[in-house]
């Protein structure tokens, strides 16, 4: 027969065996499992270690770039030597660009007011209709002008409140 080898085979030997390779197989998936969970756990650590020293730095530096930022203003307004060829050229441009930012500003408040009412020399006669009473029209500077509540100062920067600054 084809089986006659399966006369010979111990099945309690079998099941013992087996019994204990599934163990150690579980025990060696569950080590498997267990070191894996604490790979990631580690690496986890790391990469929130990492962001944290991440954005240490980039506070550190936007301290620097408020110091920097500080400094400048105070050499501009209070020790400027036109005689550095070093630092002029950097104060011509800034001085260059308060220019540009005024004469800007006064072009955009410029658009801002009313310009004068122009009447056609002849306008034409409108038909009559019966009177009804007359609201006067509110004048232009309040039509243009906008609401006090709705206006918003801009936000200074912490280095524009020092003593020095302009």
């Amino acid at each position: 027969m084809a089986f006659d080898f399966l006369k010979n085979i111990d099945l309690k030997k079998l099941g013992k065996d087996l019994g204990t390779n599934l163990s150690a197989a579980a025990k060696a998936g569950g080590r498997a499992v267990r070191d894996a969970a604490e790979t990631v756990a580690e690496k986890n650590r790391e990469l929130a270690e990492k962001n944290r020293l991440r954005t240490e730095i980039r506070n550190a530096e936007k301290d620097a770039d408020r110091a920097y930022l500080a400094l400048g203003r105070h050499y501009y307004s209070a020790l400027r030597d036109p005689e550095n060829a070093v630092t002029e050229p950097f104060c011509e441009d800034i001085d260059a660009a308060v220019k540009r930012i005024d004469d800007a500003v006064a072009a955009l408040e410029a658009m801002a007011k009313p310009a004068p009412e122009e009447q056609p020399a002849e306008a034409p006669a409108e038909p009559e209709t019966p009177a009804e009473p007359e609201v006067a029209p509110a004048p232009a500077e309040e039509i243009a002008a906008p609401a006090p509540e709705t206006e918003k100062e801009p936000v200074a920067d912490e280095s524009e409140n020092l003593p020095f600054a302009d």
